[in-house]
């Protein structure tokens, strides 16, 4: 029996793969269709869930410290604060109360956040950015609202940057 050695297909699979190869370089993978319109440009569109420029400062004393979440609340620690207007759930995200440099706050405790008010599940929530308690200001999360790990507070403590 002779043995055919059939070449061609082999040439036009490493054609195929070489093109695709090209395909997948050649188009950026962050790419998003454009949009347009007059929403294009809104400032919601730009900062879908934390816009810092709607930001607002609470000040109050504590009424009660969750570490977690309870039924009802989003995940992640809160303090209630009560203020002028009535009693506020501030989240302070899954870090807030934990690790090292982390705040510790007591029932009672005068503090002062800055933030921004959203309604999640048909309940108003204050998603802290910075607490300030006891003299002491503490980043719960960046500008863009993303909560700050213990680590990043430890590297921000010691003066390291990113």
């Amino acid at each position: 029996m002779k043995h055919v050695r059939i070449t061609k297909p082999t040439r036009l699979f490493a054609g195929l793969l070489s093109g695709l190869l090209f395909a997948i370089t050649a188009i950026p993978m962050y790419a998003q269709p454009a949009h347009s319109g007059p929403s294009a440009t809104t400032k919601a569109e730009s900062h879908p869930f934390y816009d810092i420029t709607q930001e607002v400062t609470l000040s109050g004393p504590v009424s009660a410290v969750y570490e977690r979440a309870v039924a009802g609340m989003v995940p992640g620690s809160h303090v209630v604060l009560l203020t002028g207007s009535g009693r506020v759930d501030a989240s302070l995200g899954k870090w807030g109360l934990h690790g090292k440099g982390a705040p510790t706050i007591m029932n009672g405790e005068q503090v002062t956040v800055r933030g921004v008010m959203k309604t999640i599940r048909n309940k108003e929530v204050f998603f802290v950015r910075t607490m300030e308690v006891g003299g002491h200001t503490y980043n719960i999360r960046n500008q863009h609202g993303v909560p700050v790990s213990p680590q990043s507070r430890e590297r921000a403590q010691k003066g390291v940057s990113l």
